[in-house]
C-alpha cells in the first residue's frame, strides 16, 4: 500500500517541483541587463508595471543616444531579432518583436521608436535627441 500512495503522490512532487524552480517569478526590473550583456550606451531608466493591459505587463523602459542609436538597433536585432526600423509618417519604429527566455520560461515583447521627427534618414540620426526601447516582460503567456 505505501508503494500506491508513492505512485499517486508522485505526479503531485513533480508538479510543486516545477513550480518552485521559477523562484520568484518575474519582477520589474532591467530585463536587458538580466537577460544578457546590456550595452552601456542603452540607459535603463526605469520598470513599472502596467495593470491597465491585459496580463498586467511589467515595462522596463530604456533612452538611448541619437549617436548610439544604429549601434542600439544592430545589437538588439542580433540579441534578439528586434525588426530594423523603418519611418512612418513623423517618427522611427520597430515593429514590436516577441520571444521567450528558453531559460524561464517568461515572454517578452520588445519596441524601439523615437518620438516625433522630421529626420528623414539613417544617416541623420544622430540628429535625433532620444531613442525609447521598451521591454514588457509577461509572466504569463500574453
Amino acid at each position: 500500500m505505501p508503494v500506491t500512495k508513492l505512485a499517486t503522490l508522485l505526479p503531485w512532487l513533480f508538479l510543486l517541483g516545477a513550480g518552485g524552480a521559477q523562484g520568484a517569478g518575474l519582477a520589474c526590473g532591467d530585463f536587458l541587463s538580466q537577460l544578457g550583456q546590456k550595452p552601456a550606451y542603452i540607459v535603463y531608466l526605469g520598470c513599472q508595471q502596467n495593470t491597465e493591459r491585459q496580463d498586467q505587463p511589467f515595462e522596463a523602459r530604456y533612452a538611448v543616444d541619437g549617436k548610439h542609436a544604429r549601434q542600439a538597433e544592430a545589437y538588439l536585432r542580433r540579441a534578439y531579432g528586434l525588426a530594423k526600423l523603418k519611418r512612418y509618417c513623423c517618427a522611427w519604429d520597430s515593429t514590436p518583436h516577441s520571444w521567450r527566455d528558453r531559460r524561464t520560461g517568461y515572454g517578452y515583447v520588445l519596441l524601439m521608436a523615437t518620438g516625433e521627427t522630421l529626420v528623414r534618414t539613417r544617416a541623420d540620426w544622430p540628429r535625433i535627441e532620444r531613442f525609447v526601447v521598451q521591454v514588457d516582460g509577461y509572466a504569463q503567456d500574453p
